[in-house]
């Protein structure tokens, strides 16, 4: 069957495994080995963590590309558009490219069973193969010992921190889904780990690949200082750091993750605080508390379990608001709906809960029926995120704010539709 356009080629692909998630590196290897792909001798970095994987990568980006360096990113799930998920030098990928490349992957898959995340990991390593970059940046996609990323042999591994998610493929305890995660762990390479929960499990995997293990607060820190940060890292350190003032504790940690990770690549190519101060003055990232303003102040962030609500959370201090918010949420149903939405009801009056487009999404009815056993009243319920939108846009008297969160199948569908209304 001859496959024309991009959506045609993302259909195919949903259709190989009966599974959305099926952990395991055995399909992957087959065809990786088949690819013989050509990568960076150096900066490779490989990134897990329940929360700021994103936020880390971002950061290590901006910080190679203004040392000259080509990088290639890979990241995931994407918010709008598929051509997301691959960018070099933050431009991302065309159709074309990514056509070409899931044709080459198709023409050597013969009947191996591929998930729709694995045949996009393996098209996007070939792409980025092809581009010839200096540095890449990969995000893992679920957890990190089975997660097709971890297929590549990074010269730095990376885990953000560590929270309940995910327990129905990782595990129910923060041990359990620490080790899940530790499996990026690569043999005599650094493990860069930014959070203090589990060490002892991240130390006995690092222990077992003779990997060098730098951890938060132990190798490395951030500490304030008059109003600014200091990093001190191994052997360098970054004073007077200017971080945007709407930032909370996760993102300054994300921040000296990403630090200590180039540090441990390659140190030349740590900023000064000049440079570090002008990346963080325009340091920007899609769905994270990204603020629209369209009538009302429109907030978007895709936190998606209790530990990054609460950091989000924190966030929103900055901009001052009242207790008479507009919150538009819909979740997964593997997420921890209770604990997420009990972080925002002291500033939320209004809830519209509505169902995402996808098969793992509560029903409107389920997440009403939730919200309501835990006390919650004041609760309109829409079927699809354009109707909750929508519906938002014409509450009389309108919204001061509206505050959109719980998954990026969410927040995607708020950018698109507000970018829609901006453009009438």
């Amino acid at each position: 069957m001859k496959r024309s356009s991009l959506s045609d080629w993302l259909q195919h692909q949903q259709s190989l495994n009966r599974e959305e998630i099926d952990l395991s590196l055995d399909r992957v290897k087959i065809l990786f080995e088949k690819l013989n792909l050509e990568f960076p001798d150096k900066n490779t970095f490989l990134i897990a963590g329940t929360n700021g994987k994103g936020t880390t990568l971002a950061l290590i980006e901006d910080l190679l590309i203004i040392r000259g360096l080509r990088t290639g990113a890979y990241t995931s799930p994407h918010l709008v558009e598929y051509n997301e998920r691959i960018a070099v030098n933050k431009a991302n990928v065309a159709d074309q490219d990514l056509i070409d490349s899931f044709e080459h992957i198709e023409s050597l898959r013969g009947d191996i069973p591929l998930t729709y995340f694995e045949f996009g990991t393996l098209a996007a390593f070939n792409l980025l193969s092809n581009f010839n970059c200096d540095a890449l940046l990969i995000e893992v996609g679920l957890g990190g010992r089975l997660d097709a990323t971890n297929i590549i042999e990074p010269n730095v591994s990376i885990i953000t921190n560590i929270d309940l998610d995910h327990q129905d493929w990782l595990g129910e305890s923060i041990n359990e889904i620490a080790f899940e995660k530790a499996g990026i762990t690569k043999a005599n390479k650094p493990l860069i780990y930014g959070d203090i929960k589990a060490l002892s499990v991240i130390k006995e995997q690092a222990k077992l690949k003779k990997s060098k293990l730098l951890s938060r607060d132990k190798d490395f820190s951030i500490v304030k200082k008059n109003h600014c940060l200091s990093w001190f890292g191994v052997d360098h350190s970054i004073e007077m750091i200017k971080v945007p003032g709407h930032w909370a504790d996760g993102e300054s940690d994300n921040l000296a993750t990403a630090l200590t990770a180039i540090e441990s690549s390659d140190p030349g190519l740590l900023p000064s605080t000049d440079e570090l101060n002008v990346v963080l003055e325009n340091f920007s990232l899609p769905g994270r508390f990204e603020l629209i303003e369209n009538r009302s102040k429109w907030i978007l962030d895709v936190a998606h379990n209790p530990g990054a609500a609460k950091n989000f959370k924190h966030r929103l201090k900055s901009i001052n608001l009242d207790k008479d918010n507009t919150m538009i949420i819909s979740m997964m149903r593997d997420k921890n709906l209770e604990e997420f939405i009990d972080v925002f009801r002291d500033i939320v009056s209004l809830w519209v809960v509505c169902k995402m487009d996808t098969d793992r999404s509560f029903s409107s009815n389920e997440l009403k029926q939730k919200l309501r056993g835990i006390g919650i009243k004041n609760i309109i319920v829409m079927d699809t995120p354009y109707e909750a939108f929508k519906y938002v846009e014409n509450l009389r008297p309108i919204s001061d704010n509206v505050i959109v969160s719980g998954s990026f199948e969410l927040v995607g569908p708020a950018k698109e539709y507000l970018s829609k209304v901006r453009e009438i």
